[in-house]
């Protein structure tokens, strides 16, 4: 198989590197932005994505063109409703949580 572009055939460190299970907080306010010029109505049973989530990360990976994600679950809030979902989050939108 020919090798992609920028592939030297030099060894690799792993794609993917378990985390545990390590309390970070996610950003959703920069993970998910409003576009530009929005001018949306604010709607008080509407998901809370402009806030600062707890979750849980468990793993760590890289892609193809060496960025860091995150795999993170944590809760997104609506009034009367809180779903839990799994996804890799850029590295750039999580911190870790003061657990002190």
């Amino acid at each position: 198989m020919q090798s992609i572009g920028g592939d030297s055939g030099r060894p690799r460190r792993r794609a993917f590197v378990p985390a545990g299970h390590r309390a970070v907080l996610i950003d959703l306010g920069a993970l998910f932005p409003s576009a530009p010029h929005f001018s949306g109505t604010y709607h008080p049973d509407g998901l809370q994505i402009r806030s600062v989530r707890l979750g849980v990360l468990t793993e760590w990976g890289i892609d193809e063109w060496g960025a860091w994600f995150g795999k993170v679950s944590y809760t997104v809030v609506a009034k009367g409703r809180e779903e839990k979902v799994t996804h890799w989050v850029p590295a750039w939108a999580l911190r870790p949580a003061d657990t002190r």
